[in-house]
């Protein structure tokens, strides 16, 4: 049955012409299940928690959550050191925090639970791109999806971005649904009410994290700026979409904030002064041309893929002045890769864009699946946890690691500090073991000292002759920091206590004890 599409491609009669669907645009309930088994794939493979790497972050925002889960309010006792002072957190907007905790309350804090819903969040994101790249009649990128997106979220962690891509990817979906209802003769009125929808998502992304800001803000206008030229909508319109999505968006953001309004802007201008602004971010503006290069070389093959290209192009570009996140961009590389290829191989090569498709997600996840498969669980977990309790019952002050939390304490960190965010930040995490004191205990994984750090920190230098960090055979750091010099024993643990002018060093995996001076 014939069907009109919007944005017409090159080589249709006209602007929204009749397109009628073939074999190359065509997904089936083969296809359907092949996807469902890709995606359900991704669960055991990368999201199996004793493989999962802990982002540097997550002691920041886990503890967060689980309080709000288990209190109703906005703290984080790892943190309270470092904010003495406030009795209810405005560091970021909170979108996640109380998605995430809401969450949290249901299935409990744990390390399961953690993982469940960064699971949960990659399955929706990427069953929203799907859902564009049917919009737009590319069956081979939505079929893909899931092993062309599922390398970012390896390396993202419980970071705010997994709640705020579902929203900007739902948005970003429905924008494009709206066009092709519209080519197929729905109503104004119910287009125009399917579009605010898509705005409202883009507006509540950075409710969730403020990094999102820009992809969203981009997405808007440059879609609006295209309708516009092609006089596929009147200002009125325009207008009436943004103000009924930018009102509800305040109505909520208001709500969620407790219309504390003032200690919103005092603490998160405080913060985003101190832990960022570092200039305008020119890898992300090469990202941004390159993605506006391909969206314009796109337009012989498919309008609606190049559309897609140049919205991705625009939030990145405001990204570089604004707030650039690993799993945005990543994700926003990988869906201009694949509505790229679909799109040229759309009625010829594509056995060959499967290979290709095949051979990107084999060298991004090379790394991981050697992890995976070769590497072995440590020992003296059992012993490290009791010396921990241990610890606490003896009043000492103990930091830890996010690898800590995670494979260790099951994110029952409530007694502890962080140690990576212990000190007043930028730059917070302990960089010398003189800085150790008196009564304090450090547990440190050598991976967070040898592979994230990349053994830069005084500490590694300090207790590179004596600790073995083995690591398995990997390539660059393709997806970052935390996607190379992955260990051959997950989880080895450190513990690190001050005595005089020398630290004692516990080695749980080799189950030996040795000092170190101190300064």
């Amino acid at each position: 049955m014939p069907v009109r599409i919007g944005l017409a491609d090159k080589g249709s009669q006209s602007r929204g012409a009749i397109v009628r669907n073939d074999d190359a645009s065509s997904f089936t309930i083969l296809h359907a299940c092949l996807w469902l088994l890709l995606a359900g794939l991704a669960a055991p493979v990368f999201f199996w928690p004793d493989h999962t790497i802990a982002h540097v972050d997550d002691l920041f925002f886990i503890p967060w959550a689980a309080e709000y889960a288990t209190t109703g309010n906005h703290g984080n006792p790892l943190l309270a050191v470092q904010f003495p002072g406030l009795e209810n957190y405005h560091l970021y907007t909170r979108f996640h925090l109380i998605l995430s905790g809401l969450f949290l309350d249901q299935f409990g804090v744990s390390r399961q639970s953690v993982v469940a819903y960064e699971y949960l969040c990659f399955l929706l994101t990427t069953l929203a791109f799907a859902a564009l790249c049917l919009a737009i009649r590319l069956p081979k990128a939505a079929l893909v999806a899931p092993l062309l997106l599922v390398p970012t979220y390896v390396v993202t962690g419980f970071r705010l971005e997994v709640t705020a891509c579902v929203f900007w990817m739902l948005g970003l979906s429905l924008l494009f649904w709206a066009a092709r209802l519209k080519d197929a003769g729905r109503a104004d009125l119910q287009v125009s009410c399917l579009r605010t929808l898509a705005k409202l998502a883009l507006v509540f992304a950075p409710l969730a994290s403020p990094a999102l800001f820009a992809w969203g803000l981009g997405a808007i206008v440059v879609h609006d700026i295209w309708r516009f030229v092609f006089r596929e909508a009147k200002i009125v319109a325009l207008f009436f979409e943004n103000a009924v999505a930018l009102a509800l968006g305040l109505v909520i953001f208001s709500l969620s904030i407790d219309f504390q309004y003032r200690e919103f802007v005092d603490q998160i201008v405080f913060h985003a002064a101190r832990s960022t602004g570092h200039g305008i971010n020119d890898e992300a503006l090469g990202r941004a041309a390159i993605f506006a290069v391909v969206g314009a070389a796109l337009t012989r093959w498919s309008r609606p893929a190049a559309l897609v290209c140049l919205l991705l192009s625009a939030g990145q570009g405001l990204a570089a002045f604004l707030h650039d996140k690993v799993l945005v961009r990543n994700l926003a590389a990988s869906m201009v890769f694949l509505v790229a290829l679909d799109a040229v191989t759309r009625k010829r090569f594509q056995r060959t864009a499967y290979v290709l498709y095949t051979l990107v997600f084999l060298v991004l996840t090379a790394n991981f699946l050697v992890f995976y498969v070769l590497s072995e669980r440590a020992s003296g977990r059992v012993a490290a946890t009791r010396d921990y309790w241990n610890d606490i019952d003896a009043d000492n002050r103990v930091f830890i690691d996010e690898t800590m939390a995670h494979h260790y304490l099951d994110h029952q960190t409530r007694d502890a500090v962080s140690w990576t965010w212990g000190r007043e930040f930028p730059l917070a995490r302990a960089e010398e073991l003189n800085e150790l004191r008196a009564g304090e205990v450090w547990y440190l994984s050598p991976y967070t000292l040898f592979a994230y750090l990349k053994g830069h920190t005084a500490i590694a230098k300090a207790l590179a002759e004596d600790v073995d960090y083995r690591r398995l055979p990997q390539l660059s750091c393709v997806m970052g920091r935390h996607s190379c010099r992955l260990p051959a024993e997950r989880w080895t643990m450190l513990r690190l206590q001050r005595d005089d002018d020398r630290i004692i060093v516990t080695d749980y995996a080799s189950d030996r004890e040795f000092t170190v001076p101190a300064n």
